[in-house]
């Protein structure tokens, strides 16, 4: 056969010219998705970060940039007032010393809505300023505690809508990456909504009004000893408005001859593209939360349990346990290698409890994700009664206790035996999440085997149909 697709030389296979044909036509399809897909790819990259490249949130028609810093609260709002720290002092500590920092930048023209901690401001009145004076971003400066000083870290809320949202974001991730450097546990960049739809917090809600970008910033948490340690001194203070100037002065791209420092190149922030929203409020729980035995170190009295935990919104930030059956939890402690900033938390991780003395632990693990919204596992029991000599029996059932920091509270004598409760069940342990997966996935290579040798045993059926009688 003479084809200008073939060679003279060509030789069809025994199947025949049109089993030829189709499987050059199925692979022509597979070529023209591959470069589809590979187009879009490169595409929608390149897009991206030529946006990101070049894109400055434009500054006045005058080109004159200008900074609002707003210490939070004052007068009779005292803020957070916790172990003899007062928060409208460390608000105005640190908006002073970024006042006195940003000044030290080229091009730069800094106000503060207030300059008295005895200054009473309403929110409103504080967005009024910053629209007043023209202002190109608002920076509201906090410290934080909370219920029950459970919590730790600093973190960035920003608006949720328009421009806002966006440069919000931007200038969060530098912020979150500053506080980083310094030690901090970071919890991300977020946003909040009222009862109403807008912006919960007023700062934010009054300039989205005006159409300035602003960010409140919590830089720690004065009522737990994760975070103390950054903020109990003036010098603590200062520095952390010295880093808060350092990260507008990131965002802008500023430079100081003074400081000997040029920022015009920075290249930190995230890429973006224009009229999409980069920070959503997560109001659900975690979807997913439960726990398995992972050991048992019965020497050292030690249980290992595996954690299964996901958000789809939001990542996880902490987890807590119980080994009384949820009567009592320890504090929060973080969640193994999350990074807030790309949105990401491993599913899955193994931690140790240390189980006292004449405990037959019941656990149950809280998951909390980065909204501190959080998910209660399954129970685990049937555990033995640890005890430090053998020769002593102790009920299974669980003592109410006090101390659950997860560390060893025994008495110091060393662990060297138990005893099992009799007529102990052993609950039925739920299917992990990953199990479930590699059933799914098993479940599916059979399919595709069992498919695949029925189209094998078809096309040979055909091709022997095709074959003409042998000539006797």
């Amino acid at each position: 056969m003479n084809n200008s697709r073939f060679p003279e030389n060509f030789m069809l296979p025994e199947a025949g010219f049109l089993d030829c044909i189709r499987r050059m036509m199925f692979m022509k399809k597979i070529k023209l998705f591959a470069a589809a897909v590979l187009f879009l790819c490169v595409f929608m990259g390149a897009s991206e970060d030529s946006f990101a490249g070049s894109f400055r949130y434009p500054l006045d028609e005058d080109g004159e940039l200008v900074i609002v810093i707003d210490p939070g609260h004052g007068g009779k709002n005292l803020g957070a007032d916790y172990n003899g720290f007062l928060e409208k002092e460390m608000n105005m500590t640190v908006a002073n010393a970024m006042y006195e920092e940003l000044a030290k930048y080229d091009g730069i023209t800094v106000y503060m809505t207030h300059t008295s901690v005895d200054a009473d401001m309403s929110i409103q009145e504080r967005a009024d300023f910053a629209a007043s004076v023209n202002a190109d971003f608002l920076f509201c400066l906090h410290f934080n505690m909370s219920p029950d000083n459970k919590l730790f870290g600093s973190e960035v809320w920003v608006s949720a809508f328009g421009d806002q949202n966006r440069e919000g974001y931007r200038f969060g991730c530098v912020q979150m990456e500053t506080m980083k450097e310094m030690g901090l546990f970071l919890r991300g960049v977020k946003t909040r909504f009222n009862d109403k739809g807008s912006d919960y917090y007023g700062i934010l809600r009054f300039c989205e009004e005006y159409g300035i970008p602003a960010a409140l910033i919590e830089h720690c948490h004065i009522d737990h000893d994760t975070d103390v340690g950054f903020c109990d001194s003036e010098e603590d203070l200062i520095a952390f408005g010295v880093a808060d100037a350092t990260s507008v002065a990131k965002y802008f791209g500023l430079r100081s001859e003074s400081l000997g420092v040029d920022y015009s190149g920075y290249d930190g922030m995230p890429a973006v593209n224009a009229g999409e929203v980069y920070v959503q409020a997560d109001t659900t729980d975690p979807d997913i939360c439960m726990i398995e035995e992972a050991y048992l170190d019965l020497e050292r009295q030690i249980v290992g349990i595996t954690v299964t935990a996901q958000d789809y919104d939001s990542p996880m930030l902490y987890y807590s346990y119980s080994y009384d059956g949820g009567v009592t939890y320890t504090p929060y402690l973080a969640w193994p290698e999350t990074d807030i900033m790309a949105g990401f938390s491993p599913d899955t991780f193994t931690f140790e409890i240390q189980v006292p003395d004449n405990i037959s632990p019941a656990i149950v693990v809280r998951a909390v994700n980065q909204y501190d919204r959080y998910r209660e596992s399954n129970l685990l029991t049937g555990f033995p009664v640890f005890v430090s000599t053998p020769e002593e029996i102790f009920s299974p059932e669980p003592d109410i206790f006090d101390d659950v920091s997860g560390q060893d509270v025994s008495d110091g004598s060393p662990a060297a035996g138990f005893k099992r409760p009799e007529q102990k069940e052993t609950p039925e342990r739920d299917t992990s999440f990953f199990a479930f997966l590699k059933l799914c996935l098993f479940a599916a290579t059979l399919l595709f085997i069992a498919l695949l040798i029925t189209n094998l045993l078809t096309a040979k059926k055909r091709r022997q149909k095709r074959k003409p009688p042998r000539r006797r």
